[in-house]
């Protein structure tokens, strides 16, 4: 009765409940549709919007987003002061969309601009813009943290563009012709010094101008990262003017378009490092046929191939079935090829690798283990009080070794003559009587002469006379050539016979 009361009890309170109006925790912030200008008088102070989910710090020149979702037609989502650093911080995943340049600035110095920072690896900042236009125009940006995503229009500076630690993914093949159809364009220089950047373009992924500023004169830098880079006309393009060079140091860099790193009125592009993906690229590196341009490259790091090949020379051609795939391999090393073509030395690396992993060894020789091996399995082991020893042998043969475990072989050999040595054969069985039935006739006879002893003393002195008479009888006559010892032998009987006989009477 009382659990029926409880159950009750909580049904009734599920059902109130469920009667409530719903209430969503998770509802997003209110949509922004105007646009959010950094450069008018009320943010000289700080200054919170919490159901838009954005916050600005006056003193930090910080504007803060919380998963913000901005769409303002044809005017920009947000204006930044262009003669100050604005900085950028984003949380959770916020979206910012434009008909025309989604952050934009009013005025212009050459140390200034936007620094976008994500709280975390997973913060996400959306821009999108829909009308052909830059989808950012700065003096300055640079990409500290966090993952930004750009679609519509190139990112465009005056100056420079830095990529420190950001996930940088910009689209812009969807762009016209006529629009703003590169990825990140500057006038500068274009800096990537970690990260991950990853541009789809409709002409150009990273566009070196050189035009226009003085500072700094080198335009492309490179020092690490991964970089995916597919542009229509050229992946990346470093122009003329005030661009002088572009260094590539590190980096691991793919170049996805027809043409890769074009050069085109600069003096050189020094390839200090990195590792180059070139597959997909019919030109990886060009230079513009009225320029005086050049590629330098630092020679190709062979340090997998020496291994390779120390180690490939190293072994005996003599203990393989077959050894000309690793000769082939060897033969085909190149010692000209330069830091770009690092992949094709990584190949020369990998194909002698692989042919060494693939041979096969001959096996031992197992002549003297066969000669061995059938002497023994000759032998009749019931002949010999112990075979165990040579049927171990006999079961320890492995004939699964190679040349190399030779000795394991011949040590299998002398094992099985070591045993057969070793033997001791059986005790072959004796012609005569054994000693058991030798004792049982001796006693038999002493039994028999014992009875007759004592059955008749008074026959035995005539017995003793009669056989001495026919020893000495028997003596004469056996041998004649005898002579005088043989008289005298038969003398001496008989004489012994008539002392026997005087004493009888007495």
């Amino acid at each position: 009765m009382k659990k029926t009361r409880i159950f009750s009890t909580m049904l009734a309170t599920v059902i109130c409940m469920a009667s409530l109006p719903a209430i969503n925790v998770f509802a997003a912030n209110q949509q922004r549709t105007t646009t959010l200008d950094l450069t008018t008088s009320e943010f000289q102070n700080d200054q919170k919007n919490e159901d838009e989910g954005w916050s600005w710090d006056a003193d930090t020149l910080t504007l803060t987003l919380d998963n913000v979702d901005f769409s303002t037609a044809k005017k920009s989502c947000v204006i930044v002061d262009g003669e100050k650093v604005t900085n950028i911080v984003f949380s959770g995943d916020n979206k910012m969309t434009s008909g025309t340049t989604v952050i934009s600035r009013k005025g212009s110095a050459k140390d200034t601009g936007v620094v976008l920072s994500g709280k975390t690896k997973d913060s996400v900042l959306n821009l999108e813009e829909t009308g052909n236009l830059p989808v950012m125009d700065q003096p300055n940006v640079t990409f500290e943290s966090g993952t930004v995503n750009a679609k519509g229009g190139a990112v465009i500076t005056l100056y420079s563009i830095k990529v420190m630690d950001a996930t940088l993914n910009i689209d812009t093949s969807e762009v016209a012709d006529g629009g703003w159809n590169d990825g990140l364009y500057a006038n500068g220089s274009v800096e990537i010094y970690g990260g991950d950047v990853n541009i789809n373009a409709g002409r150009i992924g990273l566009f070196v101008v050189g035009i226009g500023t003085p500072e700094p004169k080198t335009g492309l830098i490179i020092e690490n990262g991964k970089l995916d880079i597919n542009g229509k006309l050229a992946d990346i393009y470093v122009g003329s003017g005030n661009t002088k060079n572009a260094v590539i140091s590190g980096g691991d860099i793919t170049l996805g378009g027809n043409i890769g790193i074009f050069l085109y009125d600069c003096e050189k592009c020094e390839i200090k490092g990195g590792t180059f993906h070139t597959d997909e690229c019919e030109k990886p590196f060009a230079v513009h046929r009225d320029s005086s341009a050049v590629f330098e490259y630092a020679k190709a790091d062979y340090t997998e191939l020496d291994k390779a090949e120390e180690a490939a020379k190293a072994l005996n051609k003599d203990n393989y079935v077959d050894f000309t795939a690793v000769e082939k391999a060897l033969e085909a090393i190149d010692r000209t090829k330069n830091l770009t073509q690092q992949s094709d030395v990584d190949k020369m690396a990998k194909d002698i690798n692989d042919a060494v992993e693939a041979l096969v060894y001959k096996s031992a020789d197992y002549t003297e283990l066969d000669k061995a091996e059938k002497a023994a399995k000759a032998l009749n082991k019931d002949d010999y009080e112990d075979f165990s020893e040579v049927e171990k042998a006999l079961a320890a043969i492995d004939r699964t070794k190679n040349i190399t475990e030779q000795a394991d072989v011949d040590a299998m050999a002398k094992a099985i003559n070591d045993a057969v040595a070793n033997l001791v054969k059986k005790a072959p069985a004796s012609s005569q009587p054994d000693s058991e039935n030798s004792s049982d006739n001796s006693s038999d006879i002493s039994s028999s002469s014992a009875v007759d002893s004592s059955s008749s003393d008074s026959k035995s002195t005539d017995s003793k006379s009669d056989s001495s008479s026919k020893a000495a009888s028997n003596a004469s006559n056996t041998n004649p050539s005898t002579g005088v010892a043989g008289g005298a032998f038969a003398l001496a009987l008989l004489s012994g016979a008539a002392v026997v006989m005087a004493k009888k009477k007495k």
